[in-house]
């Protein structure tokens, strides 16, 4: 073969393998970002619309919704007509309900359809009685106040109301108040401390939406399985949403600070117990540690003393988690038990953590 002939075939060959290159990279690359522009449209899509404002009680959920949520993983997310998370393809209209349930993201079931959150394991195993779920993110003791009012002003009756109140509930308490019969954010900022910020809708919605899009592939990105990073947020010593239990000087409680927000949120129960009171509705309340309760906590946490006390000649039952998991904690280890019972980089819980929330309920729960 001449030797022109000979550079021709290597220059036709070097010119094919940077086509395939070229071709392979560009398919790769943009087809990557396609494929994640659509699957960030198509949670976008699948989450717009399950929470929305309302007129008096500040948020809920929308009323017979049936689709995909994103938070914390993707999942199929229902609501009765009256906006409670429900189980899908299930008729869930009663309003003589046996044991209402109040809370926040918590109790809603962040993460989980509702079967798989400790409100759906509770009905499975008690089907007997009517549920139901009135829980949604960023609720505090204003909202259960006011949300409770406007159920029994559209006829419901409950037998029993369980409030399964979340260390978070104080800080979200420092901004809410009521003004003319409706709850308001107060102009105190104290968002940046937050996770999960309280749900704002108009501009800062957007801007909140955004921001949680973000996080949550940052989160799908980053996050090992099998490794608790101990840099998160949520596992720090002073993060501030759920260190006020063993930190009574943490900052992001506005003026109020920690003492003048558990002081309020006590207050705002009182007036739920009166109201629960003058309807026949047995109270009762529940709490359980999140993970930095584990880490730098006690058994016997100031989030436990505070609403046993409270619970004192008024509930019905009062139901603690905090041995379950601090019993846990005894026969394995604290990263064992945070592993296993939480979403990793999380303060909510997994399916493991909302099925020891379960069992703890089902144990202690009088039948009538």
């Amino acid at each position: 073969m001449s030797s022109s002939k000979s550079r021709k075939l290597s220059y036709t060959l070097i010119i094919f393998a940077i086509s395939v290159s070229v071709v392979f990279l560009v398919d790769n690359l943009f087809g990557y970002a396609i494929l994640k522009h659509v699957s960030i449209s198509s949670r976008n899509n699948a989450e717009r619309g399950i929470r929305i404002g309302h007129p008096v009680y500040h948020h809920t959920l929308s009323a017979s919704y049936d689709g995909l949520a994103r938070n914390l993983t993707e999942y199929r997310f229902c609501t009765n007509s009256d906006g409670l998370k429900s189980k899908c393809g299930e008729a869930n209209n009663a309003k003589e309900i046996d044991i209402g349930f109040l809370g926040d993201s918590f109790t809603e079931g962040l993460g989980l359809p509702y079967e798989k959150t400790f409100v759906g394991l509770i009905a499975d195993n008690l089907p007997h009685k009517k549920i139901a779920n009135l829980g949604v993110v960023s609720y505090a003791p204003t909202i259960y106040l006011l949300k409770l009012k406007d159920f029994l002003d559209k006829g419901y009756r409950f037998n029993e109301l369980v409030v399964y109140i979340d260390i978070s509930d104080i800080q979200d308490e420092a901004n809410y108040a009521i003004v003319d019969g409706k709850v308001v954010e107060t102009i105190e900022d104290t968002s940046k401390h937050r996770r999960f910020p309280v749900a704002h809708f108009g501009y800062k919605g957007i801007r909140d939406r955004l921001g949680n899009e973000f996080e949550f592939f940052k989160r799908k990105e980053d996050v090992h399985e099998d490794q608790l990073n101990l840099g998160d947020p949520v596992y720090r010593r002073d993060y501030s949403r759920g260190a006020w239990t063993y930190n009574s000087s943490i900052g992001g409680y506005g003026k109020l600070a920690v003492n003048g927000s558990i002081d309020k949120s006590v207050a705002m129960m009182e007036k739920l117990y009166e109201l629960c009171k003058a309807n026949g509705i047995k109270l009762s309340i529940a709490v359980y540690p999140w993970p930095g309760q584990i880490l730098y906590d006690v058994e016997e946490s100031r989030q436990v003393k505070i609403w046993r006390d409270f619970c004192d000649g008024k509930c019905a039952n009062f139901y603690n988690s905090f041995p379950t998991f601090f019993g846990l904690i005894r026969s394995s280890s604290k990263r064992a038990v945070i592993e296993n019972n939480y979403f990793h980089g999380e303060m909510h819980f997994n399916e493991n953590g909302n099925h020891l929330i379960a069992m703890d309920f089902l144990k202690i729960h009088r039948e009538d």
